[in-house]
Order: C-alpha cells, then sequence, then structure tokens
C-alpha cells in the first residue's frame, strides 16, 4: 500500500509515534541496510515516506515491529 506523502502524514508519525518503515523492522539488517528476507526495501525505508523523495513510501507486508 503506497502511503501519502503530507504533511498530515508526518504529524501523526510524529504525534503517534508510528513505526512502519524498514528501520523498524524486525527483519531490516543494521550491518546490510538490507531485508533479511533478501526483497528490494527502497521503497519501505523511512527517508521514501519524506515529502520530496524520488521513491514513492511503500508499506511492506512482510513489516514486524522490533
Amino acid at each position: 500500500m503506497r502511503s501519502v506523502k503530507d504533511a498530515a502524514f508526518g504529524d501523526d508519525v510524529r504525534r503517534w509515534a508510528l513505526r512502519h518503515a524498514c528501520e523498524d523492522c524486525v527483519f531490516f539488517v543494521d550491518e546490510r541496510a538490507a531485508c533479511a528476507n533478501g526483497y528490494p526495501n527502497a521503497m519501505h525505508r523511512a527517508a521514501a515516506f519524506e515529502p520530496g523523495s524520488q521513491v514513492d513510501g511503500t508499506f511492506c507486508k512482510e513489516f514486524e515491529l522490533r
């Protein structure tokens, strides 16, 4: 599912401390900045959800909160 990268989404992320990106996922391997399951992750990284990003932020079906 793609997200709308607008001010309201950013406000909700900060207000509710929402965790949704690779960096918050149990399957994210910090040392390699990669998914342990081998999936491409550019569209799931926190930066992809920032306004002005060249990549569409997309929620991952494999996401499991750390």
